[in-house]
């Protein structure tokens, strides 16, 4: 060899190189380039110098792409060769042998010259080049079969290898991995060692990275190439030694006393060793199957590794172990080794291994944890696997699988009911039943019992409250097994200091690790609930207060009796905590002291003193969002924002832990928003509205995966959290609409769409003072909508907008019916809103337009207009209506339209009519019944609009609106109703048989329900009831009331048996003490008469057949018009004229006429030909307008005793209804006396004549008078008879009384009055004096009656039954009428 050339000299000789090179021209020949090259090179004896110069020249060009600098790159190559060769033969060892020596001789040296570490893995950025360029002619040898592998490794591997440089022989194909493997056993050992020390190299640049990275992922093809693919090659169990290695070293968790989670390496290294588990590592290095079997594997060896934790510890400490609280690298293992298999084979790879070895439970479990969170379908092929283990372990009565069982069970419901059921729903499911397999056999009974005891020792209180709150199925024999097991659960609960009297009267106790920090305030919501539907305070209330009174005084009561501002007005929680201290269930010092601590409160806010304090919750949950929102914008996988959505979860269970332990009913006070989560809820909500605009931003909705379904479930998962969100929801669309900005509208359409999704999850919402049934949340929410105003309906517009176009994305993504995303309240409003205000719509609901099947109904990137219409066109929004819970029918509609307040109405006056002319006659008239429209029927579209406007006025009425009334477009209807009936008359279609009629048959259904007499709140209601219907049955135009029918002899004439009927039974019940009609019905009555009159052959004969029929069949009418003749004659006169051109009337109204004209005659002959009661009505009315003196009275009644006694007796019966009137009504007290006197004068001449006494007497006679009565009077004027019966005889002189008495039938009469006026006061209850003064006096009129009556003034049937009820009643009347024998 020669000497080493100085750096001066090896700088020259390499400049004089390249500039010969660079002095030849391009096209020298080849035999004079090659033999210049010769001729410098035998000055050059140093083979290392001349391979180094070669490549640094190589290293200089690679930057050129000329063809020449290839072409003198290979004359370069093949000079070395041809000197390589010569020194060979001039050494005389082999030019393999050689060539090998000087390539890793020049390796070394550069090495060596740059870094003298000799222990690290990575080369640095200038060694890379270095060696790469040296490696590139070194390739060029190999291939000239000038280098061998062999020898080269041979003298490498004598020397201290590095992994880059290795990896860089491997991928220049000079020397490869199996080569290595496969000549030296000790290689396995090396590889690990530099695996480990690449994973744990701290290097920061890029291209490290980038080099660290290639490194691992070629090493690990490799391996798992050799281990996984082909089992019987001689490689397989040395790579697959090496695999293992790293695993474990990797995986190798433990978990102290302490719960923290330690790595034995640096989390760095085992992050970094997690990449070779990334799929697109081994794409196009490793089969398919491969990797599954590689994944496989090692699935297996984390399940197995190190299985420290023992059954019982396990037992104790498994609340612990829930996906929050994993290890992130753990999850993230996990996550990258499932993704090539289904759930189903995750699972049946877990069994096999849970059954074939000795496993690590917190890796199972945090495993099982991971599939719930990650994938959906896990929780339906979990409970396939739970049921099949419960099958199998009681058939073989195996223990192992029992607590394989559990302990699955148990995990799985940690992860909240988002993901699975409370462990409480899967043991009563499991063994509550007498089905189960736990309950076929004595045997199967023990042996499940069994093994609940075995595990008491160990079982965390939590779970061991649910076995004894909810116990398994136990036969009525076994009975004594299943109490020795509570007996001993219990104990083992008061070893632990806690006390099922500690859990909620109402408590869904369950396995939730968390420890209930407020159930005595969960009870009192409930209570309150049931409270407010039932009006009485709960059974178990009672119970508790009772049979738990420990808990009832410490923790219920404070509960309820927190101090706060009391309302005003009293609310449900002051009426219920009244009803508990009237039953003495509270007592009175703690009753005063929440009076007084009220009282302080109210106080202390007029005082403004308040408390603040932060919340650490709040501010971990803001970052979590925070952290969340980026994930959204980063484009994060469903898997990782399902992972973060739990350690959300998990934080606020921290914050309150009573997720499953809430009220089954949630109670929603409309007027007192929940404010106690108020920023927890604003944050949530705001969170989820920019979470859903950060995810928009990168994938439109239908491919933005499942996580806002996973969001509201784990909402769902914190009862108290879906309280205070309900509220807060109904809030702000009931109130704040207007101040919604377009992505607080999208993010609230979006939650509405999701909770309609897990509408089976969410709890039932009771609407605090309602009594109806529990309604779900979606609809709930979808009636918070209102759509009275014009701002309302713009909200309302644009919430229906974005539901239905947001709920279209997520229906087209899941692959779903429609409808599960939809709320059919809220496709109904949205039918309402989009029709009134976008008329562009209303073509395509009426389907006069054709579907387009192409239209993008989820664009909103136009105006909300033009989104409503795509909404219409796209066939799956329109095909909803097809769904009947989906329709909105004509009511519904009518319903929507009569709460529209006009003064604010977004249409004008004559948009709204034209509006509603097209919603009536071309809309809802032609749709089928069955699609909620009325058939082309006309008189059933008239029906429901009187039906809609009599449920507004009820409605109206309960909530006290009385501008419902008043500013509604119950006008506007009531003149659509007008021109519809006009139609109607006109064509005839107003009967719907023989004896029907369509206007009749509405009025009379609402006045079907008969009220109990003895209800005073049924008697207000259906009074109430009445009212609406005469209000409304005054606008139908008269003519409607009555048809005109043809009999046998082609004559047209009236039917008026309906408005008979409808007076008779209906009118009747509303005309009060005063037994008539109101003016405005008397009116109406009699023009429907007259007017329908005209249609008919002769109409005079026809109003003489009508009104004659109605004196016999219905004397109220002809009774009412008597009273009311006097503002009744003109009108009815003038129709008549105007309607025939004739000036006499009709022979029936003429005799009305005659009637008032003989009353006003002072009743001088001649007397027209009417009946008694009819002359009695007209002269009782004169009475009433003249206001006669008695002494008047006196002389008329002595004028018509003698010459017309039947009108005599009749306005004795006009006087009685006129006293009863005047006590009822407190204004008309002043002329009491003067009716009473009235009442008296005529009495005192129809003493000889007991016919007077059959106006009291309600047994049912046959009399005329009993028979009159019967048809003008209602039950409760009836009732009050025996009231004024009395009052009339206390105004009876004392020497008239005597004769009164011994009138025939006066004493039965007397007593049976005396009997119905003492129940009618024991009904009632007054407490006035003088009420109670009549019943005294009435009381001593009826003994004075009975001492001065004969013997024989009752009969022995009469005597006896008077006896035997006043027996209980009044024993001294008694007595006194079984003296009379």
């Amino acid at each position: 060899m020669s000497r080493a050339p100085s750096a001066g000299e090896d700088s020259a000789r390499s400049a004089s190189f390249t500039a010969l090179l660079a002095r030849r021209p391009v096209k020298r020949a080849r035999a004079d380039l090659q033999e210049s090259c010769v001729e410098l090179l035998m000055r050059h004896q140093n083979t290392s110098e001349l391979l180094l110069e070669i490549t640094s020249h190589g290293k200089t060009r690679s930057t050129s792409c000329d063809g020449h600098e290839e072409h003198n790159t290979g004359v370069q190559t093949s000079v070395l060769e041809d000197e390589l060769r010569r020194r060979s033969e001039q050494m005389g060892v082999p030019v393999g042998l050689l060539s090998a020596r000087v390539l890793l001789e020049n390796i070394e040296d550069l090495i060596r010259q740059t870094d003298t570490n000799t222990e690290h893995v990575l080369l640095s950025s200038k060694q890379r080049s270095d060696v790469c360029a040296l490696l590139k002619s070194a390739q060029a040898l190999v291939s000239a079969g000038l280098l061998s592998p062999e020898l080269l490794w041979q003298d490498y591997w004598k020397l201290q290898p590095v992994l880059e440089v290795i990896y860089h022989l491997h991928t220049h194909n000079i020397l490869t991995l199996d080569f290595m493997l496969e000549r030296d056993a000790a290689v396995r050992s090396w590889i690990t060692d530099q695996l480990k020390a690449l994973c744990a190299s701290m290097k920061t640049s890029p291209d490290d990275h980038q080099i660290q990275h290639q490194i691992l992922s070629a090493v690990v093809c490799v391996l798992v190439r050799r281990a996984f693919e082909d089992s019987s090659h001689e490689l397989c169990q040395t790579c697959c030694w090496i695999l293992d290695a790293m695993i474990s070293c990797k995986t190798h968790i433990t978990l102290k006393h302490t719960g923290t989670w330690l790595l034995d390496s640096h989390t760095s290294a085992a992050g970094f060793w997690l990449q070779v588990f990334d799929v697109s590592v081994f794409a196009g290095c490793v089969t398919q199957d491969t990797v599954q079997r590689f994944f496989t594997h090692t699935l297996m060896r984390v399940l197995t590794h190190r299985p420290v934790f023992k059954v019982s510890d396990v037992i104790a400490v498994q609340s612990e172990w829930s996906f929050a609280k994993t290890l992130p690298l753990l999850t993230a293992l996990f996550s990258k080794v499932c993704v090539v298999f289904s759930v189903e084979c995750v699972l049946s790879q877990m069994q096999q291994v849970l059954e074939t070895h000795e496993v690590n439970w917190r890796h199972v479990l945090s495993c099982l944890s991971h599939l719930l969170i990650y994938h959906g379908q896990t929780q339906s092929c979990l409970t396939d696997l739970l049921s099949r283990l419960l099958r199998s372990a009681f058939d073989r009565y195996d223990v192992e699988k029992m607590i394989t069982l559990f302990l699955l069970a148990r995990q799985a419901s940690l992860e909240g009911p988002a993901v699975f059921p409370s462990y409480s729903d899967w043991f009563k499911l499991s063994f509550g039943g007498s089905s189960g397999y736990h309950a076929k056999s004595k045997k199967s009974t023990a042996f499940l019992l069994k093994f609940l005891s075995d595990l008491v020792p160990y079982e965390p209180p939590q779970y061991l409250k649910v076995h004894v709150m909810h116990p398994p199925y136990i036969g009525g024999k076994y009975r004594s097994l299943l109490q020795e097991y509570i007996s001993l659960a219990k104990t083992r609960l008061r070893d632990l200091k806690v006390s099922l009297e500690e859990t909620g009267i109402f408590e869904v106790v369950n396995g939730s690790a968390g420890v209930v920090e407020c159930p005595a305030q969960q009870d009192v919501e409930k209570a309150l609930t049931l409270f407010m539907t039932t009006s009485k305070i709960p059974a178990t209330v009672i119970e508790a207060s009772i049979f738990r009174r420990p808990y009832f005084l410490s923790r219920f009561l404070p509960a309820l009796l927190s101090p706060r501002v009391l309302p005003v007005k009293s609310d449900a929680r002051m009426m219920f905590i009244e009803a508990l201290r009237k039953a003495d269930k509270i007592p009175a010092a703690l009753y005063t002291s929440y009076t007084e601590s009220c009282q302080r409160e109210t106080y202390r806010q007029k005082e403004g003193v308040f408390e603040s304090s932060e919340d650490d919750h709040l501010l971990v949950l803001q970052e979590q969002f925070l952290h969340l929102r980026r994930m959204m914008t980063d484009g994060a996988t469903d898997g990782d924002v399902c992972a973060q959505l739990s350690r959300i979860s998990l934080t606020l269970k921290n914050e309150r832990a009573d997720e499953e332990t809430g009220s089954d009913v949630i109670t929603l006070n409309r007027e007192s928003p929940d404010s106690a989560h108020a920023a927890v809820t604003n944050l949530i909500l705001h969170s989820f509205c920019l979470c859903l605009l950060d995810a928009s931003k990168v994938k439109p909705p239908n491919r933005q995966g499942s996580w806002p379904s996973v969001f509201v479930k784990v909402l769902l998962a914190h009862r108290w959290l879906v309280s205070a969100v309900i509220h807060r929801l109904w809030d702000l669309l009931q109130h704040q609409g207007s101040a919604l900005s377009a992505a607080h509208v999208l993010g609230l359409a979006a939650l509405q769409v999701e909770l309609h999704h897990c509408r089976h999850m969410c709890p039932p919402l009771q609407l605090m003072g309602s009594s109806a049934d529990a309604l779900s949340v979606s609809q709930c929410l979808s009636d918070a909508l209102i759509c009275s105003t014009r701002s309302h309906m713009a909200l309302c517009l644009r919430f229906c907008v974005a539901v239905l176009s947001y709920g279209l994305c997520r229906a087209n993504a899941q692959s779903e019916e429609l409808h599960h995303f939809i709320p059919e309240t809220l496709y109904k409003k949205a039918q309402y809103v989009m029709a009134r205000l976008v008329p562009e719509t209303r073509a395509h609901l009426s389907e006069e337009y054709e579907s387009d099947l192409h239209t993008d109904a989820s664009d909103l990137s136009g105006t909300v207009q033009e989104s409503a219409v795509a909404l219409w066109r796209n066939t799956q929004i329109r095909s909803l209506k097809k769904q009947p819970q989906y329709q909105l029918s004509f009511s519904e509609w009518l319903s929507s339209e009569l709460g529209v307040q006009r003064s604010r109405d977004a249409l004008t006056d004559l948009e709204r009519q034209e509006y509603e002319q097209w919603a009536c006659e071309q809309y809802y008239l032609h749709m089928s019944e069955h699609d909620g429209g009325c058939d082309g029927d006309v008189t059933r579209i008239c029906a429901r609009i009187i039906t809609a406007v009599l449920d507004r006025h009820t409605a109206s009425r309960t909530a006290g609106s009385a501008h419902e009334l008043t500013d509604g477009c119950l006008p506007d209807l009531l003149s659509l109703l007008q021109t519809l009936l006009y139609e109607v008359a006109v064509t005839g279609q107003n009967t719907s048989d023989e004896t029907g009629h369509f206007l009749w048959d509405v009025f009379d259904s609402r006045c079907s329900v008969t009220p109990d007499p003895d209800s005073i709140g049924q008697e207000l209601s259906d009074q109430q009831t009445l009212q609406d219907v005469s209000r409304v049955l005054v606008l139908v135009p008269p003519v409607m009331l009555l048809t005109v029918r043809t009999d046998r002899t082609g004559r047209r004439t009236l039917d008026c048996h309906r408005m008979i009927n409808h007076i008779n039974h209906v009118q009747r019940r509303a005309c009060g003490p005063a037994a008539l009609l109101s003016f405005q019905l008397t009116a109406h009555f009699l023009k429907a008469v007259v007017s329908g009159s005209v249609s008919c052959d002769c109409p005079a004969d026809a109003v003489n057949l009508c009104l004659s029929l109605f004196l016999t069949e219905c004397p109220l009418l002809l009774l009412s018009a008597a009273r009311w003749w006097t503002r009744l004659s003109a009108a009815v006169s003038s129709q008549w004229r105007r309607l025939t051109g004739r000036d006499a009337l009709p022979e029936q109204l003429q005799m009305l006429e005659d009637s008032h004209s003989w009353s006003r005659r002072a009743c001088v002959s001649p007397v027209p030909s009417a009946p008694s009661w009819l002359l009695a009505a007209c002269l009782h009315a004169s009475l009433r307008r003249s206001d006669c003196e008695t002494e008047d009275v006196r002389s008329l009644v002595t004028q018509l005793l003698h010459t017309h006694r039947p009108v005599l007796l009749f306005l004795f019966v006009s006087s009685v209804t006129e006293l009863i009137s005047a006590h009822l009504n407190q204004q008309a007290a002043p002329c009491l006396e003067r009716v009473r006197d009235v009442c008296v004068c005529l009495l005192s001449h129809l003493l000889d004549d007991s016919d007077w006494l059959l106006l009291f007497d309600q047994s049912g006679s046959d009399h005329r008078l009993s028979h009159f009565l019967s048809r003008v009077m209602s039950q409760q004027t009836l009732r009050l008879m025996p009231f004024a019966f009395y009052s009339i005889l206390r105004g009876v002189e004392s020497e008239v009384l005597p004769g009164t008495s011994r009138s025939p039938g006066f004493l039965y009469s007397a007593a049976v009055s005396y009997r119905e006026l003492s129940r009618l006061f024991l009904d009632a209850r007054p407490s006035d004096g003088p009420q109670q003064q009549v019943l005294l006096e009435a009381r001593r009129i009826l003994m004075s009656s009975i001492s001065l009556s004969s013997p024989g003034c009752l009969t022995l049937g009469q005597r006896r039954q008077l006896q035997s009820e006043y027996e209980q009643l009044d024993s001294e009347i008694s007595a006194a009428l079984g003296a009379l024998t």
